[in-house]
Formats: C-alpha cells, sequence, structure tokens
C-alpha cells in the first residue's frame, strides 16, 4: 500500500460523499458540497484526503482544514498569526488495519509537519462532530481519539435531544418557561412553519433576517458573507443536506423567524436561528421546538437532534443567555472532541530550547 496526498479538488465529488456515508466517522460536514466552506470567508481551503495508490487511489482518510488569514496590518505588528484550523476534524476509513493505520498516519505526519513549516503555522487546532455513528458509541468509553493522530486532547461539550424518546416526553421534558410560551403560542394560532424554498425570494428573506440579528445582538462585526447564504440556498438545499424552516405571521404573512438545520442520515444540527427585532416572546423557542418535532417524524421517531454548543459555567452575557436557549428543550450533554496539534521537533532543536529555558 502506497500512500499519497490528494487535495479535495483532484477528488470526485461522488467518490468523495461514498466515502463519507460508507464511514463511521462521516458526517454532513464532510460532504464535498460542505467541507470546503467555512462561515469566515477569509479563511483558505486546504481540505485534503490520503489514498492509496496502489488500489485504484482508494479513499483512506480525509481532513478538513483551513488556514486562517490574520489582518495583514497585525500581521506586520506581530500581534496576530495565521493559524491552522479544522472545525470539523477528520473521517478515517473503518477497520482499517494497524499496519495500514500506521502508513496512514506516516504520511499525515510528514505532509502536516512540512505544510505547517512552509506556511510559518505554529498552531493547529481540530474538534469532531458530536453526532458522528464512532462519537455516539465512543461515548460508552469517553475516549479521545484525537490523541492517536499527535493532537493534546481537549473537551467541550454541546446539547443533544434523543429522538426515540416518547411522544409525551418530548414537550413534557422542556424547561417549564419552554413549555409555557409554546403552549401558549399553539394555542393561540397565529403562526404556521413553512420550508423555505431553493429561490433568490427566499433567500433574500433569510438574509435580511440574519442581518437583523446580528446587528441587534452588537455582532455586527460577524455578519457572515451573502455568498455563504447562497451556497445554503443554491447548493446544499436542493439536495436536501440542509432544510431552511420558516415561522410566518398567519395575519400579515411577514417571516418572523428562521431555524436552518443540518441532516445527515437519522441525525440532525441546529445550524442557524434568527428573527425579527420585534417579535412576541417565545417564537424562537417555539419555531425550534416544532421543527425538532418535523425532524422527529421525518426520521421515524429515531436518531438525535443536536442543538448546539454548551456554556454551562458562564454565570452572565449573550452566551449564557445562548447556553440557556438550546439547553431548554430536554437535552443532554454529548461531548465534543477536540485537541491541539504537537509538531515533531528535531533533537537538536529539543536541546536548543532546554538551554535556553536554563539561561
Amino acid at each position: 500500500m502506497e500512500c499519497i496526498i490528494k487535495q479535495q479538488n483532484e477528488i470526485d465529488s461522488t467518490k468523495w460523499n461514498d466515502f463519507v456515508y460508507a464511514n463511521s466517522m462521516g458526517w454532513a460536514y464532510f460532504l464535498h458540497e460542505m467541507i470546503g466552506i467555512d462561515r469566515e470567508a477569509s479563511y483558505k481551503n486546504y481540505s485534503f484526503a490520503i489514498v492509496d495508490k496502489d488500489n485504484n487511489d482508494e479513499l483512506l482518510f480525509i481532513l478538513q482544514l483551513h488556514k486562517t488569514n490574520s489582518h495583514p496590518f497585525l500581521s506586520k505588528l506581530k500581534l496576530k498569526k495565521e493559524t491552522f484550523h479544522s472545525r470539523w476534524g477528520y473521517v478515517l476509513k473503518d477497520n482499517l488495519p494497524k499496519k495500514q493505520f500506521r502508513k496512514v498516519k506516516e504520511c499525515y505526519e510528514n505532509y502536516i509537519d512540512n505544510l505547517m513549516n512552509i506556511n510559518n503555522i505554529k498552531t493547529f487546532d481540530i474538534e469532531l462532530p458530536p453526532l458522528t455513528q464512532a462519537n455516539l458509541e465512543n461515548n460508552k468509553t469517553a475516549v479521545n481519539p484525537l490523541q492517536f493522530l499527535n493532537f493534546r486532547p481537549k473537551v467541550r461539550y454541546t446539547y443533544a435531544i434523543d429522538l426515540s424518546k416518547p411522544d409525551d416526553r418530548m414537550l413534557a421534558d422542556c424547561e417549564e418557561t419552554t413549555r409555557q410560551a409554546i403552549r401558549k403560542i399553539d394555542a393561540a394560532d397565529n403562526y404556521e412553519i413553512i420550508e423555505a424554498k431553493s429561490n433568490k425570494e427566499d433567500c433574500q428573506t433569510y438574509i435580511k433576517l440574519h442581518k437583523e440579528t446580528y446587528t441587534r445582538t452588537n455582532a455586527k462585526s460577524s455578519i457572515i458573507a451573502d455568498s455563504y447564504h447562497e451556497h445554503m440556498f443554491f447548493n446544499l438545499l436542493p439536495k436536501q443536506i440542509c432544510k431552511i424552516f420558516f415561522l410566518r405571521d398567519k395575519n400579515s404573512g411577514e417571516i418572523v423567524s428562521t431555524a436552518s438545520i443540518l441532516i445527515y442520515k437519522n441525525t440532525a444540527y441546529y445550524w442557524w436561528g434568527d428573527s425579527k427585532n420585534e417579535k412576541e416572546v417565545g417564537i424562537n423557542k417555539y419555531l425550534l421546538f416544532k421543527v425538532i418535532c418535523i425532524i422527529r417524524e421525518s426520521f421515524g421517531k429515531t436518531g438525535y437532534f443536536e442543538t448546539g454548543g454548551a456554556y454551562a459555567f458562564l454565570r452572565n452575557g449573550k452566551y449564557k443567555g445562548l447556553n440557556d436557549f438550546k439547553k431548554c428543550f430536554g437535552t443532554y450533554l454529548l461531548p465534543i472532541w477536540g485537541g491541539l496539534y504537537t509538531k515533531l521537533y528535531s533533537k537538536w532543536f529539543l536541546l536548543a530550547k532546554k538551554v535556553l529555558q536554563k539561561n
């Protein structure tokens, strides 16, 4: 077996996606349509694959990888440097024999170390998606697999819902204020939920609400480029990689809230949510709960739904509010395994470092 590196754009998209779907570490993030796109428009895509040259370029490993871009002014002042960032991690072929895994790892190490040297990169951080089959099974032993690919292990958490719970528990498990808001809005019957279509009108409605939300929450500098949302509407939506739901006021016909959901097999992730400035209290909770139930039905009342990152340790502030929102739907905690890459240095470099530290 001879392992070689191939860039994402060198591999047929169908072959790439077949590999993602066939292996337990696969998730929607790794699909050919998604892996190169980041919410930060300035990030440069470095995603690649390791293939077996001796076996018709069989895919063995893929890594989602971006290089962050420092502002030129900050770079000159040496206040901020470029880094490698893998928001989603990697997919390794299932059940690789130890000998083949060693060859894949050696190829990966040589490539990453060289790439970091060429680009003068000092930091490479990574996280793995929590809803992969491999991660859900791994939770029984709680082992961070990134340590076996030279990452110093880290962990944070996300909130998820087990969609196989009984029907009567879906609402009952929600927090009290959430249940009250859902029942109140349901009883008034002033809203309807519709699925967004892959057209310019719905896309513009979505973009407008996104900008309104980020401006309202003092995150104007974090507004995402229109091209990112256009990619969602015109590339991901038609392929059912994501679904976008609108909450519409029956009287005015106005869209007051949106929820974007990533779909992969029988798992889903609450990707993005936006809403109008002026709206009824509890609207966002109402929409997301109803969407969770719609997705659950489409999965045959099985699978998992991730509502998003957990920050239970926070005591106040914006992210405390986000934590409470994502927690309130009858969730439990899942780990998001992360890591920081440990680069291999020569023995002479380490000796010099030790001498300098002594002095």
